[in-house]
């Protein structure tokens, strides 16, 4: 049962906005929509401590990117203040998906294939984490990699077959509904941004993994707020102790991919407790809500984040791909429902915001001592 229902996650995640059967126009987004979405956003986002230096930034080149069925994915907008490039946001160009997909002061997927030396005639987005772009007949993508883009789209038309994935996706249409009706009424009113935070969770960079790295960041801080059993260095011997427990081969992976398979989380942190006096702390939950996000993190508990196909964190250019990270802390905005999470990625020792649900797949490992 277990391998059945990690194959449909592993489905679920080579699919990007591209698997929602034809809908009706209505649910189509123009340009001057995404404008509109993308300034309102900006002025809410631009009240907080993380991107306050996006006060007053405009609008400067757009770009449409597109779909497998060659339908109208995102606009891809660039920002600028004060005559320099300031970031860049996604917006969906269809009311089934989240109105905001991306946002980050790194450099653009537009730059990014431009510094390839692709003269791209078209822009795919087809989640996340995929950018393909089309020259001559030919697709790439943003590590100019050329694409069989017939099977990627054949693979697209035969997931949507399955049940289980287009119940999944009509639940991210209904919620990404209500945050469309947020943005087309004239303001968003006055409402600021809710914020909850961990304070005092270690900032580790990767080492032997990052679901190891990911949660020995989590157990550090439990080592200092009441736990002190574990291994003082962190950033060596207590990863070290959990990659051994985790392991770095995975059954449905192919032998070359070195990564921690994320039903094993949750046993390797409980190995490493056992070790130490504490016992059955860990429990892994596929597809996490956002209500759970908030209960967790409001109780004072970081938690490991499992995702595949991830987007881009605020303030990189390189999306997370199939990558775990420490959750510290949440962002709402109550007056577009816009959701984001506060993260270690592991990466580097900075917390970054990633808009909540912009993976394909996820499961969170909730350590509750």
């Amino acid at each position: 049962m277990l391998r059945k229902f990690v194959a449909v996650l592993l489905v679920l995640v080579m699919l990007g906005s591209a698997v929602m059967p034809a809908m009706a126009t209505t649910n189509t987004v123009s340009q001057n929509e995404a404008k509109s979405v993308a300034n309102k956003f900006i002025a809410r986002i631009s009240a907080t401590d993380s991107f306050k230096d996006w006060k007053y930034a405009k609008i400067g080149k757009i770009a449409t990117a597109y779909d497998v069925d060659e339908s109208r994915s995102a606009y891809i907008l660039e920002l600028v203040k004060d005559g320099k490039y300031a970031g860049y946001i996604v917006v969906s160009a269809k009311k089934t998906n989240y109105p905001i997909l991306e946002f980050s002061k790194g450099k653009s997927p537009l730059a990014r294939i431009e510094e390839l030396g692709i003269k791209a005639e078209r822009v795919y987005r087809l989640g996340g984490m995929m950018y393909i772009a089309e020259e001559r007949g030919k697709y790439y993508d943003l590590n100019k990699r050329e694409i069989d883009f017939s099977k990627l789209r054949e693979g697209v038309v035969e997931a949507l077959k399955d049940e289980k994935i287009r119940n999944h996706l009509a639940k991210r249409t209904m919620e990404a509904k209500k945050q469309w009706e947020k943005y087309s009424s004239e303001t968003l009113g006055g409402t600021q941004p809710g914020e909850g935070h961990v304070f005092g969770v270690p900032a580790l960079l990767w080492y032997l993994g990052c679901s190891p790295t990911a949660a020995a960041m989590v157990l550090g801080y439990w080592d200092q707020h009441g736990y002190p059993n574990f291994p003082n260095d962190y950033q060596h011997d207590l990863i070290e102790e959990l990659a051994d427990a985790m392991g770095l081969t995975c059954w449905y992976l192919p032998p070359w991919w070195q990564g921690t398979c994320p039903t094993n989380i949750d046993d390797g942190i409980n190995e490493v407790c056992n070790n130490h006096g504490y016992s059955n702390w860990a429990t892994n939950q596929w597809f996490p809500t956002w209500n759970d996000v908030v209960n967790e993190i409001t109780a004072g508990r970081p938690f490991v984040l499992a995702m595949a196909w991830g987007g881009t964190g605020s303030g990189h250019t390189q999306p997370y791909g199939h990558h775990s990270v420490t959750c510290i802390g949440f962002l709402t905005d109550y007056s577009t429902n816009e959701k984001f999470v506060e993260l270690y990625d592991t990466w580097d020792t900075t917390p970054h915001l990633l808009a909540f649900g912009d993976w394909w797949a996820s499961s969170a490992t909730w350590v509750r001592p």
